[in-house]
């Protein structure tokens, strides 16, 4: 992650969209954490730069930003991304996970609709008709994440501060940083000033 918000939310390291949304909380384990979706504006624009939305379904949905219902809609994409913190540490930990407010989300969810086209990629064709589409995609890939052996692979960057999840795929699970070139290499560079000037 970067310490420039505008940044921040256009880097997805997290190798599966529920994460990636996890993720939207920058430096999450700082003193300083930075919210990267402020607002329903907000995560709209990050549901159409991560692809999980149509584009007509985005624009129809910008119009409804300041709605109440769009307001109680932020508070439920809130709670899902802490679900998935304590849902991925848990994992992490060896620990089962508490499905409790996953399962009630799946309960109220509407059945998957059907894929459109878009550029070169897919997407779920969703109507720009209900302020919680955002939230279908970030739930529908969570559970797909749970029941899969992936979900013994979900590591946690560890960068002082960082805390951002991603799903583990080198071969021998020993991905340490949300990104090597980011997090990587500005905590080998911490580290080896930290080094030098120990052994002054």
């Amino acid at each position: 992650m970067s310490r420039d918000p505008a940044r921040a939310a256009t880097q997805f390291f997290g190798g599966r969209v529920c994460l990636d949304f996890a993720n939207t909380l920058d430096w999450r384990t700082s003193d300083d954490p930075q919210e990267l979706i402020p607002d329903y504006a907000a995560l709209l624009s990050w549901s159409e730069r991560r692809g999980t939305l149509p584009l007509a379904a985005t624009r129809k949905l910008k119009g409804r930003s300041a709605s109440s219902e769009a307001a109680a809609a932020m508070q439920q994409a809130y709670d899902l991304r802490r679900d998935i913190w304590t849902i991925s540490d848990a994992l992490r930990g060896g620990r089962g996970a508490d499905l409790r407010l996953v399962n009630q989300l799946l309960s109220a969810a509407p059945r998957q609709p059907e894929l459109v086209r878009q550029d070169r990629a897919y997407r779920h064709a969703f109507a720009g008709t209900d302020v919680r589409e955002p939230l279908w995609p970030v739930l529908w890939s969570l559970t797909a994440l749970l029941a899969s052996d992936d979900a013994r692979r979900i590591g946690c960057c560890e960068a002082d501060g960082c805390g951002w999840f991603f799903v583990d795929e080198s071969p021998n699970q020993t991905r340490r940083w949300c990104s090597s070139e980011v997090c990587g290499n500005r905590e080998r560079a911490r580290r080896a000033y930290a080094k030098r000037k120990n052994s002054r």
